[in-house]
Order: structure tokens, then sequence, then C-alpha cells
């Protein structure tokens, strides 16, 4: 009985080690290709953010204008 459970433990301390070097590894490769990223440079992330927020300020006021136009319609018609 004792005999199984010492290779019961021995495979289960076997996978563990299994995950934990393939843990390893893959954070060691995820450092390696973090390094190869280009980043913008900072006023090419400054126009786009800025692009953005215009765009999404214009889509916003379209919305709300629509709200308002088809609220009082239906206001309107239901009185």
């Amino acid at each position: 009985m004792k005999a199984k459970e010492i290779v019961k433990d021995k495979v289960i301390k076997e996978k563990e080690g299994n995950l934990i070097s393939k843990g390893i590894k893959f954070l060691e490769e995820v450092k390696i290709e973090a390094k190869k990223i280009t980043w913008p440079p900072k006023k090419q992330v400054i126009l786009s953010v800025l692009m953005i927020m215009f765009f999404s300020i214009i889509i916003g006021a379209y919305l709300g204008l629509l709200d308002i136009i088809y609220n009082a319609l239906i206001s309107f018609l239901v009185r």
C-alpha cells in the first residue's frame, strides 16, 4: 500500500515539476518577445488619443441629438 502511494507521490511531483518548468520557460519567452516591441513615438500616441476623443464627442453628440429628436417625435405621437 505504501509503495503505491510513494509511486503516486513521485508522479505528482514530476508533473508539478514539469508544470513549473513550463511556466518558467513561458515567462522567459514572454520577456524575450516583450523586448522586441517597438512603441510609437509620444507625439503619435497623443495625436491618436486626441483623434479618438474628438470622434467620440462628435458621435456622442450625433446620437444625443437623434435621441432628443426621437423622444420629441414619440412624445408628440403618444399625446
